[in-house]
């Protein structure tokens, strides 16, 4: 299996965020109308007021933010760069399942034969320092 490692996928990081606050602001919009916005028989706010408020003022700045973030530039990100992080959730997975010592060892002799391409001696020598 080769792995092109200078693949690549263009982000709008400037969009990410305002989205997913958009999402949150909608969430607790919905969670504070659940909880109530106002009694009109005691003519005073409930419960929901200040969250639904607050999700609405999140809401608006979130559009804003999509809009200044349409117009920047998208980032490039190298698909070599996310093997190590991808390799640290693995290994947490794993640790769930098999424990941590059996886990990097798993890791690191997958890391050390297959991506880095070292010798055997080197990765058992490495192997053996390591557990």
């Amino acid at each position: 299996m080769k792995i092109n490692e200078n693949a690549s996928i263009k982000i709008p990081t400037k969009l990410i965020v305002p989205i997913l606050t958009f999402i949150i602001g909608a969430v607790f919009f919905y969670i504070g109308l659940d909880y109530g916005f106002w009694d009109s028989n005691a003519l005073k706010p409930t419960k929901g007021f200040f969250p639904t408020i607050m999700s609405v003022a999140l809401m608006i700045f979130s559009i804003l933010g999509i809009v200044n973030g349409a117009k920047a530039e998208k980032v490039e990100f190298k698909l070599a760069n996310w093997f190590v992080p991808a390799g640290l959730l693995a290994v947490v997975g794993a640790s769930y399942l098999i424990g941590l010592v059996p886990a990097i060892i798993i890791f690191e002799f997958v890391w050390l034969k297959l991506y880095e391409k070292v010798s055997w001696k080197a990765t058992i020598i490495t192997l053996a320092i390591v557990v």
